[in-house]
């Protein structure tokens, strides 16, 4: 009898000790596992915070290239005289994110009419690019405004969406430097409409024809918002932020310069460009009292906001130098003219009806001869 019990007793000692056995095993694994997963979400976070830090060094870079041709276009610190004399120009240009340091070349290779910019960034985070541009003269500006959407960076289309052409088939198209992403498959076009990207788009409405998708293409330059000159020609000035509505936009004519903000609702006549130094927000519709002949453009070198259920007749611009200009699209809002931005920004469903009333109209690009990117590399050092 105590053979048995003794016997039994081994077994259950036997027993929990492989039960205390298999704990340790999958106790290991478990910390095996975790520790795995652990490196891996450290991994992960120091792969995103190593993708920021390289973002913002070359957001620097391509600042001091945008510095670079606004000194040739403006001939700031006579830059076009020293390039002429010695055929070099360089200065350092001093961010909140870092430094830059820029050196134009002119002309590239022998070639008239040509420069080369090399632009070296070094971010506060001690990243560091480097951006070789080649530029040109740019003499005709115009395929900046012969679309309804024009975006200077990747566009993300979010919510519903119509963008059609003019009456006569002109206009319908979409471009972006960057990709272009469809958020949903609510977004209508036309047989002439066409998308053009300098990455690729993943999606593409269904009345566009293959053979108007075009990917890969080369960027298409914004002109420059020449605040200097818009101010030597404006009809009137404003000093300080500025509202205007229906009985502020009777009888526009000219260039309406703003040394400020701008708020604008309204009906207008007349043909002008409201040209502010700050930021554009319309609060309401702005409407052309007679759509044949009445135009308007607003232009701004630091953001334009449209919000609610607008609608606004005309061209809306946003372009910066050193910083990106956006237009921002929150509603139901609806365009008849164009939008173009450094980065345009949408939520909500949006309606742009190409239409160039603006023809004639003092343009970017229209008051002095522009500089255009001709092709550029990109080094992370």
């Amino acid at each position: 009898m105590m053979r048995k019990l003794c016997g039994r007793g081994s077994q259950e000692a036997r027993a929990r000790g492989s039960v205390f056995l298999l704990a340790i095993v999958a106790l290991v694994t478990l910390l095996l596992l975790g520790t795995s997963l652990l490196q891996l979400t450290i991994q992960g976070l120091s792969d995103a915070s190593e993708r920021d830090k390289r973002a913002e060094s070359f957001a620097l870079a391509e600042a001091g290239v945008d510095m670079a041709l606004v000194k040739l276009y403006e001939n700031y610190d006579a830059a076009n005289d020293i390039l002429d004399s010695t055929g070099r120009y360089e200065d350092t240009l001093s961010l909140p994110e870092g430094t830059v340091h820029y050196t134009i070349t002119a002309p590239y290779d022998g070639i008239s009419d040509t420069c080369m910019i090399v632009s070296k960034a070094v971010s506060d985070k001690r990243k560091e690019t480097t951006i070789r541009v080649i530029a040109s003269y740019l003499t005709n500006p115009s395929r900046t405004f012969e679309g309804a959407i024009f975006s200077d960076s990747p566009l993300t289309l979010n919510g519903a969406g119509t963008v059609l052409p003019d009456e006569n088939g002109k206009g319908g198209q979409i471009y972006a430097n960057g990709n272009i992403t469809f958020h949903g498959t609510s977004f209508t076009m036309s047989d002439d409409g066409a998308l053009l990207t300098t990455g690729t788009t993943n999606w593409v409405p269904p009345q566009v024809p293959a053979t108007s998708v075009y990917e890969h293409v080369a960027p298409i330059p914004m002109p420059v918002i020449d605040l200097n000159y818009y101010r030597s020609i404006a009809t009137e000035i404003y000093h300080g932020n500025t509202k205007f509505n229906s009985s502020d936009l009777t009888n526009l004519n000219g260039v309406i310069f703003v040394d400020g903000n701008v708020r604008i609702s309204g009906s207008y006549t007349g043909q002008a460009l409201i040209v502010a130094t700050g930021k554009i927000s319309v609060t309401g519709n702005v409407l052309a009292t007679h759509p044949d002949q009445d135009a308007l453009a607003l232009l701004s070198p630091q953001a334009i906001k449209i919000a609610g259920n607008s609608r606004v007749d005309g061209l809306v611009y946003a372009h910066g130098v050193t910083v990106d200009a956006e237009t921002t699209l929150n509603g139901n809002i609806e365009i008849h003219g164009a939008v173009c931005a450094d980065v345009v920004l949408t939520n909500g469903s949006i309606t742009v009806v190409y239409d160039d009333v603006w023809d004639g109209l003092p343009l970017p690009g229209t008051g002095k001869t522009q500089w255009a990117q001709t092709s550029w590399e990109v080094c992370y050092l």
